[in-house]
């Protein structure tokens, strides 16, 4: 119960920051406000200031700030300068886009401080290595697992994060790297050529080129709801022993027989608790992100847990550094989860992905559990994927209401009111339709459907 009741204020707190951005904005611009409510329904509590009334609502997930418009009650003459449907467009995008930004504020905020105060990161350790056919190593040696990597082409690194940016940057410059690194304590150094991995590959990190900061064990972590694998019987704990008649070694030989065989039949044996099973599995068909068309299962692998305890370290940011660490963290989440988005209107990614409040209280709880820091980091999480959501250009969130003032300020006139109920009609039906579907998957995953 206290857990729940936890998750409802975590909740009603990143979104009344939302809506605080909005009424800061609306202040700013002269729109009066009428009232700021922490919560939704009846108001329990009403405070009256020379501004606005502030009131404490009877349901607490959430808030809104009401505004003085037209379009919602009478005004009158002398306050319609007022209002916030009479503002100029590019006013209105900037309230609409307040919510969003203080969001984003929040979590970059709450990332530096983080920074400051310690926060636990990878050593830039190589636990696994499955090289890309399309990076070519030049030298002699090969790249062990266990090295850590101490500077790409001369630019040192202390995290794996470092390395990933060093890479990513570097690559930008030239197609030849050379990775110094210590395996044992002892130095060496590996030369690579990276031209037709550059060539072929929109995502340059580390990971996609076949170099990972951790090991997988042999159980699965995850299996998708409706998918490939469910369908087959696979569920989070089992092991699978055989796939295509060929004993399974690592998750690397097991994903390569599943990317060589979409839409293909396939042997598999697996084990459930104790229970060997024996049946087929058929890999659906997937894109890539360099548009091959490769066969998923929709599973994931357990990481070794222990690799990633040993590899992890407190790290403190001087002030500078820790902007940096924040500015480049919330840009990475931002980015990824764009992508991921795209995925899924693509489909290469499924729905079934999506989760809801269950799901969200689920990681509350594992958060609150592992102490502070880890409970400030699932809010930056949370803070950022409201900020993501709401920009998104649908009808009723905001970045719908930035799309509809953008165009008004193009063509120099409001849209018509009948129109404007049409959109956000249809906005809402897809964001029922998203909300549904969230609560499904929640479900789904909670009762092993």
């Amino acid at each position: 119960m206290m857990s729940f009741i936890g998750f409802i204020i975590t909740i009603s707190l990143l979104v009344v920051i939302h809506e605080f951005g909005h009424y800061i904005a609306a202040r700013i611009f002269g729109v009066k406000v009428i009232s700021f409510s922490v919560g939704f329904g009846p108001k329990i509590i009403k405070i009256n200031s020379k501004s606005n009334e502030w009131c404490l609502s009877a349901f607490p997930l959430g808030g809104y700030v009401k505004m003085l418009d037209e379009r919602e009650q009478t005004v009158a003459e002398e306050q319609k300068h007022l209002a916030y449907n009479n503002q100029h467009p590019f006013k209105k995008i900037i309230i609409a886009f307040a919510g969003p930004f203080f969001n984003i504020l929040f979590a970059f905020i709450a990332l530096s401080w983080l920074g400051m105060t310690g926060i636990s990161e990878l050593k830039p350790v190589i636990e696994s290595v499955n090289l890309s056919p399309l990076v070519i190593n030049t030298a002699k040696t090969n790249l062990l697992p266990h090295s850590q990597i101490t500077s790409i082409n001369n630019q040192a690194v202390t995290t794996w994060q470092d390395a990933n940016k060093v890479f990513t940057q570097q690559l930008h410059k030239t197609s030849k790297l050379t990775f110094n690194l210590n395996y044992e304590s002892k130095p060496y150094s590996i030369k690579f050529d990276f031209t037709k991995y550059i060539d072929n590959t929109k995502e340059q990190t580390l990971a996609n080129a076949g170099i990972y900061p951790f090991s997988y064990l042999d159980t699965l972590s995850y299996v998708e709801p409706q998918s490939a694998a469910a369908i087959a019987g696979l569920q989070a704990d089992d092991t699978i022993l055989k796939l295509n008649n060929e004993s399974i070694i690592n998750w690397f030989q097991l994903s390569q027989i599943i990317r060589e065989n979409p839409t293909e039949k396939l042997p598999i044996v697996f084990k459930h608790n104790e229970s060997i099973v024996s049946t087929f599995v058929t890999p659906l068909s997937s894109i890539d992100e360099n548009g091959q068309i490769i066969g998923k299962l929709g599973i994931m692998p357990s990481l070794n847990q222990i690799s990633l305890a040993q590899n992890s370290f407190v790290h403190k940011y001087d002030f500078w550094g820790s902007l940096n660490f924040a500015t480049t963290s919330c840009y990475t989440f931002i980015i990824s989860n764009l992508q991921i988005i795209n995925s899924m209107v693509n489909g290469s990614i499924s729905w079934h992905n999506i989760g809801g409040p269950v799901s969200i209280a689920k990681a509350y709880g594992v958060a609150i559990s592992h102490g502070f820091t880890e409970y400030i980091q699932l809010l930056v999480i949370i803070s950022l994927s409201i900020a993501i959501m709401n920009l998104l250009p649908i009808p009723v969130l905001d970045g719908g209401h930035i799309l509809i003032y953008s165009i008004e300020w193009i063509v120099g006139k409001q849209i018509n009111k009948e129109i404007q109920h049409i959109i956000f009609l249809i906005g809402f039906i897809l964001i029922m339709f998203v909300t549904l579907l969230a609560f499904f998957n929640d479900f789904t995953k909670l009762f092993n459907w």
